[in-house]
């Protein structure tokens, strides 16, 4: 019945904001924020807007099992030019497994930059395997930033 179950998540869903304040991250700990909050990173202000599951392919690229996109507006709150790119992005699911290498959704850019105090829509998908429930999206500004966690699905 489980198997079912989790076969009916894969199709695609679309993941909503579900969880309040009160689950942030302890103060020293990177920041962490629910779908539509904004949080910082590397001179870029982050805000997840959309987590999509299940997506058999983008563009022309096929999944080896499914994407999990994952929509964001990513402002430069900087002074100077800066650059997102989705390789720098991380996917957790539900069972605490990471997932790198993200490819632009919508884009043939691998890096969008970004003028100071513009704002640019950024689609990031993720290869996982079919059936894998995404937990949270770590954004990071720089490749080696701290990065700052959205949560966007929880268990219990």
């Amino acid at each position: 019945m489980r198997s079912i179950a989790v076969r009916a998540l894969a199709a695609v869903v679309v993941v909503t904001g579900c969880l309040g304040h009160e689950q942030r991250t302890p103060s020293g700990s990177p920041p962490t924020v629910a779908l539509n909050e904004e949080v910082h990173d590397g001179g870029l202000a982050f805000t997840v807007t959309r987590v999509e599951l299940g997506k058999p392919k983008i563009g022309y690229q096929s999944a080896q099992g499914t994407f999990v996109v994952v929509s964001m507006t990513v402002k430069n709150i900087s002074d100077g030019l800066r650059t997102v790119y989705c390789q720098n992005q991380v996917l957790t699911d539900l069972r605490g497994k990471t997932y790198v290498d993200a490819v632009p959704a919508g884009a043939d850019e691998d890096m969008m930059n970004i003028k100071p105090g513009r704002r640019v829509d950024v689609a990031c998908a993720f290869d996982v395997p079919v059936g894998t429930l995404a937990g949270a999206v770590e954004v990071h500004g720089q490749a080696y930033s701290t990065g700052a966690t959205v949560k966007v699905l929880s268990v219990g």
